[in-house]
């Protein structure tokens, strides 16, 4: 357990603590096994996002003022961990007064939540995620820049499976609960190209990246991969042994990829964009290796270094003729080629489709 995680155990149990019964300083640090110094230092800390925390000057007895009161409510272990997760994932690690707001309120729910049900939390939340996209800095977006990163939506509608009932995945719990256990499952999945494929997999995490995905060791295919929780046709419990991976993480599976699909070479991409656009680009954190240069007249040079060229390369087009790429010269080769063929492809009459396959209402809604 990280030190931050421990401390963020530590301030939930403090504040739990004090909802029951007053204390002294020393006794708090008795009871959480630190000095009392730590405790003032977590009581500053508690005092700031929000508790109103007051002394008696007689006695020394720290408690919540009697006007503040926590809600009694019940937690299921997935809503808690749902908690935590979004929590981890976006009041930790993102700015603004908005997420400020959201650290200060899942601290006082989690303040609610038992030590068993806590410990179950932090076992469990490294193995849940959101994969995060851009952020962006000045806290607008164009219009520009929601279209393109809906085009760069690889799966976009006509990759949407018909096993997602109302925008949820059918399998999705049998799934989370397997991971959550350790626990491996034979799999039906179809792929977005080829044929149906039978393996038994060993699932080490679940992530949301624009649709819910599963991180995890496939027996078929006899490496760790990521499948779209979506294109599972069936999902039952399997007898076989568990293949834990305990130096598993997302981070390191990911590593430098574009978004989460990893190439075996790293590059070092720089990509020139126009006045254009060149300063709404530059107020987006695209990528964590991502260096920003803006000139005078509004355009703008990024420069990443991306494991594997097939995910930037659909970022890139979606600037069309606004966007240069600079290096590597076979990134900026695949660029052309896809230009090229664009090009042939408008030049030739639209092919009519008269597909029986379509329903009288093809186009839906999502």
């Amino acid at each position: 357990m990280s030190a931050s995680n421990s401390q963020a155990i530590r301030l939930i149990a403090l504040l739990k603590m004090m909802t029951q019964t007053p204390g002294t300083p020393a006794y708090f640090a008795n009871a959480l096994d630190v000095d009392e110094r730590t405790i003032r230092r977590y009581v500053q800390q508690l005092r700031d996002a929000g508790f109103p925390i007051v002394a008696d000057r007689a006695t020394g007895r720290l408690e919540l003022a009697s006007d503040y009161g926590v809600p009694p409510i019940e937690f299921t272990e997935r809503e808690a961990l749902a908690i935590l997760v979004l929590f981890h994932e976006a009041g930790a690690k993102l700015d603004g007064a908005l997420f400020a707001s959201l650290r200060d309120a899942a601290a006082k729910l989690a303040s609610t939540l038992s030590p068993t049900l806590l410990d179950f939390v932090e076992a469990t939340r490294v193995r849940v995620a959101m994969k995060r996209g851009a952020v962006d800095a000045s806290e607008k977006r164009s219009a520009e820049m929601k279209n393109e990163m809906e085009k760069s939506n690889e799966s976009w509608a006509r990759n949407e499976s018909a096993a997602n009932d109302g925008g949820r995945d059918r399998f999705f719990d049998a799934i989370f609960d397997a991971c959550l256990a350790r626990r491996p499952f034979e799999a039906r999945y179809q792929g977005p190209v080829g044929p149906t494929l039978t393996t038994t997999l060993h699932p080490y995490a679940v992530f949301y990246s624009r649709a819910w995905y599963v991180v995890g060791y496939s027996a078929l295919h006899r490496e760790t991969r990521t499948f779209k929780i979506a294109r599972f046709e069936s999902v039952e419990p399997s007898d076989a042994k568990f293949l834990e991976n305990l130096n598993f993480s997302l981070d390191s599976y990911f590593g430098d990829a574009w978004r989460f699909i990893r190439g075996s070479r790293t590059h070092r991409v720089v990509v020139r964009f126009s006045e254009k656009v060149g300063t709404n680009v530059a107020e987006v954190r695209w990528h964590k290796t991502q260096r920003t240069r803006v000139f005078p007249d509004g355009s703008a040079e990024l420069e990443f270094r991306v494991a594997g060229l097939t995910e930037i390369i659909w970022w890139i087009l979606g600037y069309g003729a606004e966007a240069e790429v600079v290096e590597p010269p076979e990134l900026r080769e695949m660029v052309a080629e896809h230009a090229r063929r664009v090009l042939e492809r408008l030049e030739r009459p639209a092919t009519k489709r008269d597909d029986d396959r379509f329903d009288a209402n093809p186009w839906r809604r999502r």
